[in-house]
Order: structure tokens, then sequence, then C-alpha cells
């Protein structure tokens, strides 16, 4: 019986209560036996007690330390965070040896600890791993991608290429499709250790229409933008404030944030709230880590999923929830977001809609809506959906898992 252990010290984001629920469910199925190692507080959150509730007894959990949380913005902060996180999970895991023995590793965000690896070594001694590379954008402009380049983007290239030749990391997945074709083509003697494998999300209950915005309190000629999931403004919300400050807003456009706030964001929508008047009436605030039922009320109300990331260049689960729900799209000009959303028309663009950026940002109003409403429930957003369905998801990382550790398709087979 192959033993996998799961590493996922956090509970935020959608890593814990999607990737790592659909990766363990998929080893369960096969036979294999899988063990969670994650901390205390990943445990303590919402999104750590329902994954932990959702595969049962048959998961085993094991713990490893907290890591001291900060905003690491410099490269200097951020490297040193990533050491943290390497010397925490690294400690979990001797710990972990302590009493058992895994077959093989994998980390669901690789990138809690990708850019110092290839200097202190891999955290897990002999064992053979792998993990997720989420938030690489070295090789965008390569590629074509739009977006911010510079000698950041040659000293990311360098860590990564040290990453990658660490001899017991076998495998690294990717949601990011343009990285393993410039893989092989620019670090030809690693590139069987790479592998994509497309992103994925779900809507757990779906909702109808009309009573979720009745739930919400919005009516049927409403036309709604909603911004949904971890709320913190490098999700672009000074960009969407500003949308719904302009003097011009049609009194029919309303704003749903749901999601946890972070401390900026709270304080953003706060002071944005405070000097609104009337118009903080065209706001709905969900203040919370939404249930099921609130995410899907959510999606199915909205006329336009808000994603105009900045300084991100990475993939969204939302853009994925969107096209479930058949729900278009508004995007910054750069990353794999926008690129995905121009290849496959998904939505529009903020500049597509913008008619002036100064002195005061100005916008076409009807542009935006008949865009919209044009895109939504289109065969385009229906074909996303399906090549990124949770289904395949977690068999695509635990296929890829066999691959490299020789372990069989179904253990009991």
């Amino acid at each position: 019986m192959t033993t996998l252990l799961i590493v996922e010290p956090e509970a935020t984001g959608h890593r814990m209560v999607l990737y790592v629920r659909l990766i363990a469910e998929n080893a369960l199925r096969r036979g294999w036996k899988v063990t969670l190692m994650t901390t205390a507080s990943a445990l303590a959150h919402p999104a750590g007690r329902m994954t932990v509730s959702a595969l049962g007894r048959d998961l085993d959990v094991a713990m490893m330390p907290e890591i001291p949380r900060g905003t690491h913005y410099g490269r200097l902060q951020l490297l040193l965070g990533q050491r943290a996180y390497l010397r925490a999970v690294e400690q979990g895991y001797i710990d972990y040896r302590k009493t058992r023995i895994a077959d093989f590793v994998y980390v669901p965000y690789l990138n809690y600890f990708d850019k110092v690896a290839g200097f202190y070594g891999s955290p897990f001694g002999d064992t053979p791993f792998g993990g997720m590379i989420l938030a690489a954008r070295f090789h965008h402009h390569a590629c074509g991608i739009a977006g911010p380049t510079g000698m950041q983007d040659v000293v990311n290239n360098v860590l990564f290429r040290r990453l990658l030749g660490l001899s017991k990391l076998a495998l690294a997945t990717t949601i990011d499709e343009p990285l393993p074709q410039y893989v092989m083509r620019k670090m030809p003697n690693v590139a069987g250790k790479i592998r994509y494998v497309p992103d994925t999300s779900f809507i757990g209950q779906p909702a109808d229409r009309h009573e979720a915005r009745r739930a919400l309190g919005l009516e049927e000629g409403h036309f709604v933008v909603a911004a949904y999931g971890a709320l913190s403004p490098r999700k672009g919300l000074a960009r969407l404030l500003t949308l719904f400050s302009a003097a011009d807003l049609p009194k029919y456009f309303r704003l749903v944030l749901a999601g946890v706030q972070d401390k900026e964001a709270a304080q953003m929508i706060q002071s944005f709230m405070l000097t609104a008047g009337e118009r903080a009436s065209q706001v709905i605030v969900l203040n919370r880590f939404c249930s099921e039922l609130e995410e899907g009320q959510v999606f199915a109300a909205a006329d336009s999923m808000w994603l105009c990331y900045e300084n991100f260049s990475g993939m969204s689960g939302v853009l994925i929830q969107a096209a479930q729900a058949g729900v278009p799209v508004i995007t910054s000009n750069y990353g794999l977001i926008d690129n995905y959303r121009g290849k496959r028309l998904l939505g529009l663009r903020w500049d597509d809609f913008l008619s002036a950026s100064a002195p005061k940002p100005r916008f076409d109003w009807a542009k935006l809506q008949s865009a919209m409403h044009s895109i939504r429930n289109s065969p385009q957003l229906a074909r996303f959906a399906s090549e990124h369905s949770p289904n395949s998801f977690g068999s695509n990382v635990i296929d890829a898992i066999a691959v490299v550790h020789g372990a069989g398709k179904h253990d009991d087979q």
C-alpha cells in the first residue's frame, strides 16, 4: 500500500478545502494510505474543519509547528519567510518520521519554499517529494503573456532551475499551461519532472438565480458585479471601489463583496461606505468565510465576477467557478487570468470599458452591460468549465505521482 503524506500548513484560500480534499479523495479511492500534515491553526479554521470532516476517518492527521505569519513584500523578507516555512515543514517531517513512514510527500503549494529549497535542500530527507507550482511568472514574457518583467524574472528563473535540480524532487505539477513547454525548451534535462494539471474549482451548492437574488436583497433589474473569496487590495479592490465611486454610476448597479476581508481591505471598504452616502445602499458586504449556500448564491446572482488582480500573474479558482456558473469576468490587462479571458472569450478587460482615465476615470456602462449579457451562459464558458472539472484534478495529480513513484493506478489491483 502506498503511503502519501500531504503537507498543507495553511487553511486560507482554496488549497485546503479544494486541492487537499480532491487529491486525498482520489488517493484514498485507489487504496492508498493518506496523512495530512498541517498546523493547529489550520485545523481550527472552517476550511480545515470542513476538509477533515469530508475525508472522514480514512484520513490520518499529523501536526507540524506553526509558522510566524507576516506580510512579506521585499525580496529579503520573502526569502526569510520561505525559510521559516521550510524549517517548520522540516521539523514537522522529523517528528512524523519518529512514528510513521511516507512513500511520497506532496505539497499542494510548493511556493511556500520554492525559492529557498534549491539552496537548503529538501525538507523531507531521502523521501521523494513533489508539489504544485502555482504562482510562477518568470517565463510569461517569453511565452507571450502580458505582464511586468525585469531582473526579478532572471533571478526566479535561476531559483526555479535549482529547485528542479534537487535529486529528491521527483515531480512539479503546475496549473500554468505554458510552464512545461518553457521548461522543455530551456531546461530539457529536468523537463521530465514537470507536468501540467488543469486547475479546478467548483461551486458546492449551485443556486437558482431568482432565489439567489432574493436571498441577497437584489432585484431582477439590478446589474451585479461580485468579488468573491479572501478579499485584499491585491484583488484590485481600489479599482473596484473607484468603479462604484463614479459620479454617473447607474442607480441599478450593485456590488457584492463576499468573503473574509484582510485588515487593509476592511479599512478600504469601511472608508468607502462612510463616504458613499446613498450609494452605500448599492453595496452588499458579506465579510465572512462564506458557506457553500452563500457561495452558490453569489455566483448565481452575479452578472459579472471581478478578477482585476494587481501584481499577481497566476491563476484563480474564481475564474473557473464563474465559467461553471455561466458568468463572465472582468480582468486586468496581464497574467494568466487575462490570458485565458482573451483566448477563450470569457469576459472583458478593465480597459475595454474605461472610456477615459484622466482627470477622473470614466466608464462606458452600456458597453459593460451589453458585453456581459452577450457572454453570459455562452458555449465558451461551458467549454472552459468542463476542461477544469474537479473530477479530473485529483486524478491528474495522483496519476502523476504514480508515474514518478512507480505506484500502480490502484494498489488493490
